[in-house]
């Protein structure tokens, strides 16, 4: 008999086989989501430089040691965010090659902290203004 007969699964791997090459690896859209998900956060941080130095150069309504101090925090926020990307890429790198449970808490505390310094900031800038 004509080997016609042949389940389609007993064959090789041909270009009819696609879920064999999607369930293997890391996966391709995984990692360019998480390399565009590093993308977003160091463009967080270059806009975070650019209003510190907005806001140190461009206002004269506050006291300039305010503006110092705001712009420095926002300079440190800057680094801040940047770093944490990177943290965030390289532990979700290695996630996608090696699943494991997520631990959200660190993260989350250091964004609330940072969030609440930036509105005290924006408070004193509201209170010293003229």
């Amino acid at each position: 008999m004509p080997d016609s007969d042949a389940s389609p699964t007993e064959g090789g791997s041909g270009p009819d086989r696609p879920e064999e090459t999607e369930n293997e690896g890391p996966g391709l859209r995984n990692t360019l989501a998480n390399e565009r998900t590093l993308l977003a956060w160091f463009r967080t941080g270059l806009a975070l430089l650019a209003a510190s130095f907005a806001v140190v150069k461009l206002t004269d309504i506050t006291p300039h040691a305010l503006r110092l101090a705001m712009g420095s925090y926002l300079i440190a926020l800057a680094i801040g965010v940047i770093a944490a990307g990177y943290v965030q890429w390289r532990i979700r790198q290695a996630r996608i090659r090696k699943p494991a449970p997520l631990d959200r808490s660190l993260p989350a505390l250091s964004l609330t902290v940072a969030l609440f310094l930036l509105a005290g900031f924006v408070l004193a800038v509201i209170v010293v203004a003229p």
